[in-house]
């Protein structure tokens, strides 16, 4: 018995791709971008007429007729059940459906500034909608805000930065509703310790912490630092190993303990007491906090309507940070301006701490595009590569060497290795703003408040 292969005939209308150049491919791929998002456009503004023609024409006093409110404050209710036969008009889910329309009419009532730019085909659909369900919870006020700070970059603001406008706004015009999370989120607290079934144990258990987040960040501090000085003691287990062996020292309140009799090593008595003096400057561990606050909010707002960003954490309550500065333990700066003169050189490689500190605050983030990776969490580049000069030399680097600020950014483990790798390159046009260049010509610049695709 034979088989055959039946090779499907080209459906009418479509364009064949085998056989095109990548720079075609390129172009076609430009062009179904601009078809799908005339589509998902279109499926807004039938939604959007959708619930305008199923208007609430009287409140009925039975909750089974109850109108639906599918969009945030603002926005007009929506005749009850009218999304569940658009549902099935449209062959999708009811929650799908739901969905929809409520961000259709966020975006057309809330954030028209939003609503253009999509009906424009300046911002995928995709984009607009994540920012309309980002903002259902908050305020008219607060959604008009964000609508303006998106629309100011021509939506092109990553999911990082996206989120930290949100949370910007809901602190600054719904502090209550800030409040009331931190409230929900206080409940949660605990810590679990799980031990495996008997038939499993192997002396080895979890524990789960979720608390304070500044509490939190302490003691992780002082684990670690704890960690440090079992391996500067010749502790040769991994640092998660440490880690764990730390919280039985912290455990016994030993956090200073002379552990030189617990590790088997040939450091000398003044190495052990070099290492015990550090452990000792390090049991009271400290934590510092960066308060990022504009000028003008500074001058023209009373200190009790301030919100703070604290760097790595966001935006808080005015009484959230009031009790963590009475803690001995924290250090707050108040960050107001990163200074723009950067271009001061050191004669080495690794940038002194004042240097690194610069670079982390002015850029707060890998700056690959859309990454939005901490920079407290990413290596420090150099974006033209260090020149350490001939083999031979042991001298300082060359002139073009040296290493600045102006020549550093932040980037994480992964897109630092792709810009090694020369996959990707980049230069740095003005402080913050980074233009990429990667396979096959992509370009794109990245801004402290945009995204533009070149």
């Amino acid at each position: 018995m034979t088989s055959s292969t039946t090779i499907a005939a080209p459906v009418p209308g479509r364009p064949v791709l085998d056989g095109l150049s990548r720079t075609q491919l390129m172009a076609h791929a430009a062009e179904v971008e601009q078809l799908s998002r005339q589509v998902e456009v279109a499926r807004l503004e039938v939604a959007l007429e959708w619930s305008i023609t199923h208007p609430v024409v009287e409140t009925s006093s039975s909750v089974l007729e109850a109108p639906d409110h599918p969009g945030g404050a603002g926005t007009p209710e929506v005749a009850a059940f009218a999304t569940d036969t658009l549902a099935v008009a449209m062959s999708i889910a009811p929650a799908a459906s739901s969905r929809l329309v409520a961000d259709a009419l966020d975006l057309s009532f809330r954030l028209p500034l939003l609503w253009d730019l999509t009906r424009e085909l300046r911002i995928p659909a995709a984009r607009a909608r994540r920012v309309a369900g980002a903002t259902r919870d908050l305020s008219a006020e607060g959604a008009r805000w964000v609508d303006r700070q998106v629309a100011a970059a021509s939506g092109r603001v990553s999911s990082a930065q996206l989120d930290r406008i949100v949370a910007h706004a809901t602190a600054q015009f719904d502090p209550d509703a800030l409040k009331n999370r931190q409230d929900r989120a206080r409940e949660t607290w605990g810590v679990d310790l799980d031990h495996p079934s008997p038939g499993d144990f192997a002396g080895t258990s979890t524990l789960t912490a979720r608390g304070d987040s500044l509490d939190l960040a302490c003691f992780h501090d002082v684990v670690n630092a704890e960690a440090d000085t079992l391996a500067a003691l010749g502790d040769t287990d991994t640092l998660g190993q440490r880690q764990a062996k730390a919280l039985g020292v912290i455990a016994a309140q030993q956090a200073a303990l002379d552990l030189t009799g617990l590790i088997a090593g040939e450091q000398s008595d003044d190495d052990r007491a070099d290492v015990r003096a550090k452990a000792l400057t390090r049991a009271d561990a400290k934590v510092k906090l960066f308060l990022h606050a504009s000028l003008p909010d500074l001058l023209t707002r009373g200190h009790d309507d301030l919100v703070g960003t604290a760097d790595t954490l966001g935006p808080t309550t005015l009484a959230k940070l009031k009790d963590w500065v009475g803690h001995s333990r924290v250090t707050i700066t108040p960050v107001l301006h990163v200074a723009s003169d950067d271009t001061w050189t050191i004669d080495r490689h690794d940038p002194p701490p004042r240097m690194a500190e610069t670079v982390r605050l002015r850029d707060e983030t890998c700056v690959f595009p859309r990454c939005g990776r901490h920079a407290r969490c990413c290596d420090l580049d150099h974006i033209t590569p260090y020149d350490t000069g001939p083999p031979d030399d042991t001298g300082p680097p060359t002139e073009s060497g040296g290493t600045t600020a102006a020549n550093l950014a932040p980037l994480c483990r992964r897109h630092h290795r792709a810009k090694t790798s020369g996959a990707w390159s980049y230069q740095r046009l003005a402080p913050g703003t980074y233009l990429w260049t990667g396979p096959a010509g992509l370009t794109t610049l990245v801004t402290p408040d945009a995204l533009i695709d070149l």
